[in-house]
Parts: structure tokens; sequence; C-alpha cells
């Protein structure tokens, strides 16, 4: 078994917004060359991808998915009750996969839509939404294609509201094929906290070992079973969080995964003192480096 080490860019939301800038910080300061760049520090209405792929080809990084941020994350996307909507969401993936190719990124996705009280309770609602959201995900999967897109990545989420179960998730689940990408799934191991939910689906290490070796990639992030904090790994975090390296380690060999992709998604506040917000980074990437290397399985 083969992992690689890689983050997300969300943490230089509002940051360090500009390529080179965030670009040095995970090069020089982490080590690291694999990169999941979020769609906040993104205008699809700009020329970006140029610099984008310019400045990580001068650094030396590899930007493996483009994955939707907080400001996606504010709306229902494909799962909203107006049909307005819903074509806003996906012409609004479509154009994120043209991004993602552009830049030279294999999967785009994660947040994929929410119900709305309203269709979440009325059962019919409810049903047409989801049937919905699985045909337009093969819509854009059929894109996904000529845009270079390997997969389409839906993430489970932390609300009863969105994909958040193991069944939910394998629902969507589609493999590839000559016309269409695979929709995928993006393990994220700290939104195991769906109220109301009970067993395996609250446990991060069950859906590592059941849907590990289905997953397109592993988002890492410190918590515990209250809520979707995304916490760093640092010595602090990780007497408070669940989230053990060795335990997702042996949990991802159970799976069967042969080589994956693990994404440190660390989230700092933005009141954080910026200098600690680099400080907490570079020992998330330490403790992962470590456990990596001392198992023999660092990519």
């Amino acid at each position: 078994m083969r992992l690689e080490l890689g983050i997300n860019t969300c943490f230089a939301v509002k940051r360090w917004p500009r390529p080179g800038d965030w670009g040095t910080i995970v090069r020089d300061r982490l080590g690291l060359r694999l990169v999941e760049h979020s769609l906040d520090l993104v205008d699809l209405d700009r020329p970006s991808a140029e610099e984008l792929s310019r400045t990580t080809g001068e650094l030396g990084l590899t930007v493996q998915s483009v994955f939707t941020g907080l400001a996606a994350y504010s709306s229902n996307l494909l799962l909203a009750p107006d049909p307005e909507a819903r074509d806003a969401a996906r012409a609004f993936f479509i154009r994120a996969a043209t991004f993602s190719g552009r830049v030279g990124a294999r999967a785009i996705g994660g947040h994929v839509g929410a119900f709305s009280v309203a269709d979440w309770t009325d059962a019919t609602a409810r049903a047409e939404r989801w049937a919905q959201l699985r045909a337009t995900l093969r819509e854009i999967a059929a894109a996904g294609p000529g845009l270079g897109q390997e997969a389409i990545l839906v993430e489970n989420l932390a609300a009863a509201r969105e994909p958040s179960t193991m069944a939910m998730i394998r629902d969507l689940m589609v493999d590839a094929d000559d016309g269409h990408s695979a929709v995928r799934l993006a393990l994220d191991v700290g939104h195991m906290c769906v109220p109301g939910t009970t067993g395996a689906d609250r446990d991060p290490y069950a859906w590592l070992r059941e849907l590990g070796n289905a997953a397109f990639e592993v988002q890492l992030q410190q918590s515990d079973a209250s809520g979707d904090h995304h916490w760093p790994f640092t010595a602090e975090a990780n007497r408070l969080g669940r989230i053990d390296a060795d335990r997702v380690i042996d949990a991802l060999g159970e799976s069967g995964v042969e080589a994956m992709p693990l994404i440190l998604e660390i989230i700092p506040p933005f009141e954080q003192d910026d200098a600690s917000v680099l400080d907490d980074l570079e020992a998330s990437v330490g403790y992962w480096s470590e456990a990596l290397a001392r198992r023999g399985v660092a990519a």
C-alpha cells in the first residue's frame, strides 16, 4: 500500500490567495508536492487557470483535484428546491470541471448538494430531488472524459440533509465507462458526526474499512464525534480528537487499498494568528509524514 500526503488549499483562503504565495508555503514550508485546489481561491469568470498551471509547474507541484469550498457549501446546489437553481448548479460544476481539466487535475467535486428542510420532510419531493441528483451527476460525468476528468467527487458530509451515510454514498457512486467519468467518494474522516446516525455511520474507521477502496481520496482533519471541526494534527488537538494515523492506515489496509492520496483539509479560524496557522500546518504534516514513513507506506 502506498499513501501520498497532500493538502487542500483551503488553509490559504483570505490569507494567501495567490498561487505563488500558497504554493511556496506548500513546497518550502510543508515539503509537500500534492495539492487539492479549493474553488474558494478561484474566480471562474477570470482566466486564472493559466496562472495556476504556470505557478504550480514552476514550483513542481501537482494539482490532483479541484474541490468545492466554503462558499459553495453555503448553497443547496444540485439539491436546491428550485429548478433554476439546480440548473445553475449543474452549469457551475461543468465550468469547474473545465477549469479542473485546464490545470491538469484529474477530478472535480466535493459538496454536491443539500436538501431544503421542506423537501427533506416531504417524502415525494425528497425522492424526486434525490433521483434528479443521481441523474445530474451522471450528466456531469458524461462531460468528464472530454475535460480530462477521471472522476466526479461526492464528499460525505456532516448534516442529515446532505449525502452523509454509507447507503446514500453507495447509491450515488457509479463506475466509469467509455462515455462517462466515474462518480467517486471523497472520504472525509471528520464528517461522521451526523445527527441521528448510529453505528458504523458514526465511525470514521468503519467508513475507511468499508468504502476506502471505493474512494478517490481520503481527506484528513482532526475532529471528534461532536462536530466537523477541521482541526490540525497538533499535540493538543490530537488529545481531543479521535483521528489516529495508525488506525487510519490500518483501516485502509483492511479495505484493500493499494494507493491513495491523503489530503490534509485543515480550515483555520479566520481570526487565528497567521504565523500560528503555519505552525499548525507544519505540525500536521510532521505527524502524518512520520506515521507514513514509520509504517513503510509513504509514496
